[in-house]
C-alpha cells in the first residue's frame, strides 16, 4: 500500500504533463509555407517559457521590439529546464508593439527569426500555434500562451520545427494570410456590402 501511495503523486504529475503537450508541426519534413507576425497584447513584459529542445547546437533566444533589439538573450537550450521562464531583462512593451523573436545559434554564428523575410535562407524557421498551458517541467509550469518552435539549421534541417520550443505570454498574432487569401476576404466584404445596399434600396422602394 505504501508503494502504491508513493506512486500516485508521480503518476498525477506525469498525467498533468502528458495531458497538455506542446503543439507539434503537422507536416514534418516539409518547409512550413506560413509566415508569422506577433504583437504585444498589453502593456508590460513579454515572458518566454522554455518548452524543451532537440537541437545539438547551442542556442539562445532574443527579442526585437518595433525593429529594435532589446539586447538581452537567454534560455540557453543546453542549460535551461522545461518550464524555466525569461522576461528579456524586464524590458517593457506597449500593447500593439511589433515583436520578432530570434535564436542565435552560438555553435554556427547564425541567427534565425520568427519572420521569414529576415532569414538568410528565405524560408520560415518557426511553427507557431496557440497553447492552452499546463505542461509541468523541472523549471515550473508553462502557462497558456503562444507556442513557437524553431529550426536552427540553415535550409531548415529536418523541418520538424522542434529544435527549440518556447511558449510566450503577452503575445498575440500568428499566421499572416497569403495575398490570395486577402483578395478573397476583400472580395467577400465587397459582396456583403453590395448585398446590404441592395436590401436597403429594395426596402426604400
Amino acid at each position: 500500500m505504501k508503494k502504491l501511495l508513493l506512486a500516485l503523486p508521480v503518476l498525477a504529475l506525469a498525467g498533468a504533463a502528458s495531458a497538455t503537450p506542446l503543439p507539434n508541426y503537422p507536416t514534418p519534413g516539409a518547409v512550413n509555407p506560413a509566415d508569422y507576425a506577433f504583437t504585444a497584447t498589453a502593456n508590460g513584459t513579454v515572458v518566454a517559457y522554455f518548452g524543451g529542445a532537440t537541437a545539438g547546437f547551442t542556442n539562445v533566444l532574443g527579442l526585437i521590439v518595433n525593429g529594435v533589439d532589446v539586447g538581452v538573450t537567454g534560455l540557453n537550450n543546453q542549460t535551461s529546464q522545461v518550464g524555466e521562464s525569461f522576461d528579456f531583462g524586464g524590458f517593457t512593451v506597449n500593447a500593439g508593439d511589433s515583436l520578432i523573436f530570434y535564436i542565435d545559434v552560438l555553435t554556427t554564428g547564425e541567427r534565425f527569426f520568427s519572420r521569414r523575410i529576415d532569414n538568410p535562407d528565405g524560408i520560415t524557421h518557426i511553427y507557431s500555434a496557440p497553447y492552452a498551458g499546463g505542461l509541468i517541467g523541472p523549471g515550473g509550469t508553462i502557462p497558456a500562451g503562444i507556442y513557437v518552435g524553431f529550426e536552427d539549421i540553415l535550409g531548415g534541417g529536418d523541418l520538424d520545427y522542434d529544435d527549440l520550443r518556447f511558449v510566450f505570454t503577452n503575445v498575440g498574432g500568428g499566421v499572416i494570410p497569403e495575398p490570395a487569401t486577402w483578395a478573397m476576404l476583400i472580395a467577400g466584404f465587397g459582396l456583403v456590402g453590395f448585398a446590404a445596399r441592395r436590401r436597403r434600396a429594395a426596402a426604400i422602394a
